[in-house]
């Protein structure tokens, strides 16, 4: 078994020790377990790159144009790390994503990486719609093919640190705590604890499939059941809806009963919280959800590339409009 550490903070960072704590963690409880780390704010992606071969089109050719890409300099070849990253990902049977937080979320870099080697065109939805339908002998999938390590079960485990001393600073983080400097996290055993608890949760769940892993990290009550969240969207629908903001489950909110201590104390009041739907299929995190998903794009594509041709002289006017574009070095010519 391999686990793979992905770093989204700075070289010789807090999210870095923490993650070295959890890698070395799980080779201490298992030593044929393997690892090897990426710091993703290091990897070189070219930029607006076309798609990495063998890529999935999930428009079925209609977007083809739009999956060209192109680097905007011309007079140069950039180094790509990303079939590098995207081997490494595939190739691994857990990952443990690192992270600092600015401003409410992950850094970017790991959102860019996530964005130009994966989406829809390495989807497991959108896998397992188009196996249907080639063995249904649609003709669309006759030819269909994709990388059988897509479907291989993965666990995750993620932390992340922010340098806040409130709560609402870091609302994305399952790791709350505030640290400045690099190293701080040493002053906190029980921090460096946690991320040897995390390796050692997703060294117990290696090999296991998306219905049978169970998440072991820290939960509050009403929190999302598949990404374990609790930042909600109201619907206004009439009926007290609720979505969850990360994941896209949908629930209601209902009064909960509180049960006071065994010790006749605390709060019994009753309490509003989210009940969640089982088997999502508007989560993005179950297969149920992404099978939905996925069918939503090939139905909408379809509907949408019979219309096109309406719109193409209006669609080549806006090509041809003209905005002065910010003069950058990266773009300058001699």
């Amino acid at each position: 078994m391999h686990i793979l550490g992905v770093c989204n903070g700075q070289v010789h960072g807090n999210s870095e020790i923490l993650l070295k704590a959890a890698l070395t963690e799980a080779i201490s409880i298992d030593p044929s377990i393997t690892t090897s780390r990426i710091h993703a704010p290091s990897l070189i992606i070219p930029r607006n790159p076309a798609p990495l071969k063998g890529a999935m089109d999930v428009s079925l050719g209609t977007n083809k144009g739009q999956m060209s890409g192109s680097n905007t300099a011309e007079s140069k070849v950039e180094p790509d790390d990303r079939q590098a990253a995207l081997n490494a990902i595939l190739d691994a049977d857990a990952i443990i994503v690192s992270s600092a937080t600015y401003s409410h979320q992950p850094p970017g870099f790991l959102k860019v990486l996530l964005d130009r080697i994966g989406g829809p065109y390495l989807d497991a939805g959108f896998v397992h719609n188009a196996l249907v339908k080639q063995r249904a002998g649609d003709p669309l999938f006759a030819n269909f093919t994709y990388d059988p390590r897509l479907l291989k079960p993965r666990v995750l485990g993620f932390m992340m640190t922010g340098g806040s001393t409130t709560p609402d600073q870091f609302s994305m983080a399952l790791l709350e705590k505030n640290f400045m400097d690099a190293g701080s996290v040493l002053l906190d055993v029980n921090v460096m604890e946690r991320a040897r608890l995390l390796a050692r949760n997703t060294v117990s769940q290696l090999g296991k499939g998306f219905d049978d892993a169970v998440y072991l990290g820290p939960e509050e009550a009403g929190a999302c059941p598949y990404c374990h969240l609790t930042t909600i969207e109201l619907f206004h629908d009439g009926a007290n809806g609720v979505g969850c903001m990360t994941c896209g489950a949908r629930g209601k909110l209902v009064v909960v009963k509180q049960k006071a201590g065994a010790d006749g104390g605390g709060d019994d009041s009753p309490r509003i919280l989210p009940e969640w739907e089982a088997d999502s299929e508007w989560s993005c995190i179950t297969l149920r959800g992404k099978i939905k998903h996925a069918e939503e794009i090939l139905s909408w594509g379809s509907r949408e590339s019979g219309k096109m041709a309406g719109v193409q002289e209006e669609k080549e006017k806006w090509v041809r409009t003209e905005v002065p574009l910010v003069s950058l070095p990266s773009t300058s010519r001699s």
